[in-house]
């Protein structure tokens, strides 16, 4: 039996609480409930959670990206566990579901990694994923903030 389901909007504030081991601000309680509604109504992203005991314990963001000059492909956009429920396997399992829903529809998982999280990229490697390139992400911003 498997301890994986789909998000669920009450799950917003495990989510959000979780997000923090990203290195993540932690978001008002409104603004992660419009985020995780925003990913459930979405037809391109999926949200995972791996729940024991009702308790959350790890979360997985996949979504579906699109490009003109290439094949259609599923990306990670966030992937974290508990601090203290790591090196149990739940990564591995949430990892492997959104596998096997790449699989289904026969395109690639991708996932993209800030370079300074070694001990993630050794978690892929061991996974077999494989290092297709190296990039520089820019960003610029144009609102009020």
């Amino acid at each position: 039996m498997t301890n994986i389901r789909m998000a669920r909007l009450q799950d917003s504030d495990s989510i959000n609480a979780l997000s923090l081991h990203l290195g993540y601000e932690i978001a008002t309680q409104l603004v992660a409930e419009e985020r995780l509604q925003c990913l459930i109504d979405s037809s391109n992203d999926d949200v995972w959670v791996f729940e024991d005991a009702g308790i959350i314990l790890g979360w997985i963001h996949v979504y579906k990206a699109h490009r003109l000059a290439s094949a259609a492909f599923f990306e990670i956009g966030g992937l974290v566990v508990t601090p203290e429920a790591r090196n149990k396997g739940i990564g591995r399992q949430l990892v492997e579901f959104a596998c096997e829903q790449a699989q289904n529809q026969n395109i690639a998982l991708r996932v993209r990694c800030n370079a300074k999280r070694q001990d993630t990229h050794e978690f892929y490697e061991r996974m077999g994923f494989i290092t297709t390139k190296s990039q520089h992400v820019f960003e610029m911003y144009l609102g009020d903030d």
